[in-house]
């Protein structure tokens, strides 16, 4: 696409959440993500799958609530397995638990630098561009069991807010790290693949 100023437009950065079904967590990263890039006016495209979801679920109605409750838009929703081709067509993934980072970068081992917990990668948005992020990643512990957010399947409704407790702080994050990237090309992100 072209504007009228001759310049060529950076396509909006994907973002892809994982968890494993794809019905509480990772969706609540992927619209707390909508809603808070669309109040910013940052462009982004986010979606999400689960590493063992089943295609066309419903959000789960505790997940939909605490979205609704804060301000979120909840409607339509329908979980996705997580395939390999999600994962390469992503320039960023933001993964709910340990687990699911290693599922998503042995499906797809060329872009494992891109593969994060969605905690992680918030801890990390200070460093800069995603090149730096990725350059940095070894700041941090990657076994710690603080890079999980603990999966609320099954479990009273306080635990999907506290899932959204942590979830949003850190897809805020990941929202002012975007915006600051804004002016960025996409030709920044692809020099990120080489490291």
């Amino acid at each position: 696409m072209v504007t009228g100023s001759d310049h060529t437009a950076t396509p909006p950065m994907s973002i892809l959440f994982v968890c494993t079904g794809n019905i509480c967590r990772s969706p609540i990263g992927e619209r707390v993500l909508t809603g808070l890039a669309g109040r910013a006016g940052v462009p982004v495209t986010s979606t999400s799958a689960g590493v063992g979801a089943l295609n066309g679920q419903p959000i789960h109605p505790h997940a939909s609530a605490v979205l609704v409750e804060n301000g979120y838009d909840a409607a339509g929703f329908e979980s996705r397995y997580l395939r390999p081709p999600m994962l390469v067509e992503s320039d960023l993934v933001l993964c709910m638990s340990r687990e699911h980072r290693a599922v998503a970068q042995q499906m797809a081992p060329a872009r494992w630098k891109r593969v994060f917990t969605l905690t992680e990668f918030a801890a990390l948005c200070d460093l800069g561009a995603l090149p730096e992020i990725i350059a940095g990643r070894g700041r941090l512990d990657p076994n710690s069991d603080l890079l999980d957010i603990v999966d609320p399947m099954g479990r009273p409704r306080e635990d999907f807010d506290r899932v959204f407790a942590e979830v949003e702080p850190k897809v805020t994050a990941v929202v002012a790290w975007l915006a600051a990237q804004a002016p960025s090309s996409a030709t920044e992100r692809v020099a990120g693949e080489g490291r």
